[in-house]
């Protein structure tokens, strides 16, 4: 095979897989023949990096009560991120840190006249005690949209923390902002969809996931939920 025609089908087998994209800055360089050669370097998936977690998950929290998921944004309805609670719950329980059980907004709605609560978002007096007259749990977790933006390059921002209700003190808490373009975040959606193709494009592997946003929380819960402190 001569170097012309190897050169010629390379680039058509890029082409042809979506490797030629733009994170062809991350291919490092191969000599062959006289020319280079692009030799796909996978990037690492996306990491949370603001995070506080205590040192060990406290022995005295068996349960916790999961609120729904809350935003404070103007533009978007307060229920609009219902979908996002079984999301939640789903990846919280697979922690198995302890049993987490959910607060539904109809009960929120029917104990305070709203359907959610932000993290920042000061609480009705007697509202902890009614959760956990409801539930028994001994802590309880928020959960928020801050910032949302499903078009173009999407972009979601999410906060939540785990209260230990007595002592009043936190036990995991966190603030991130996710972008969907970014090389980490879709090497993440590549290992969650157990692509481990080396010559797969980031729009390729966007793809199904900018149909539906609620797959970037998915994917995004469950790396979160990770970080949680390691039971004693």
């Amino acid at each position: 095979m001569t170097a012309l025609f190897f050169k010629f089908w390379l680039r058509l087998a890029l082409l042809s897989t979506g490797g030629a994209s733009a994170w062809a800055a991350q291919w490092p360089a191969i000599p062959y023949s006289g020319f280079e050669v692009q030799r796909w370097r996978t990037p690492p998936a996306y990491q949370p990096e603001n995070i506080l977690a205590a040192k060990a998950w406290p022995a005295g929290v068996k349960r916790v009560a999961v609120l729904p998921v809350a935003t404070l944004l103007a533009d978007v309805p307060a229920d609009y991120f219902s979908s996002h609670d079984p999301v939640w719950l789903s990846a919280l329980q697979a922690s198995h840190r302890a049993e987490f059980v959910a607060v539904t907004r109809a009960e929120l709605l029917r104990w305070t006249g709203r359907v959610s609560f932000s993290t920042t978002y000061p609480l009705p007096p007697d509202l902890l005690a009614r959760i956990v007259e409801h539930t028994g749990a001994e802590a309880v977790a928020f959960l928020e949209v801050t910032h949302f933006s499903p078009y173009g390059s999407q972009t979601i921002g999410l906060r939540g923390r785990i209260m230990e209700l007595t002592p009043n003190r936190a036990i995991w808490a966190f603030d991130e902002t996710i972008q969907a373009d970014e090389a980490g975040t879709a090497q993440m959606f590549r290992e969650g969809l157990g692509r481990q193709d080396h010559l797969l494009s980031s729009s390729s592997a966007l793809a199904g996931i900018r149909i539906s946003p609620i797959k970037i929380v998915t994917y995004v819960a469950r790396v979160l939920v990770k970080t949680l402190p390691p039971r004693q």
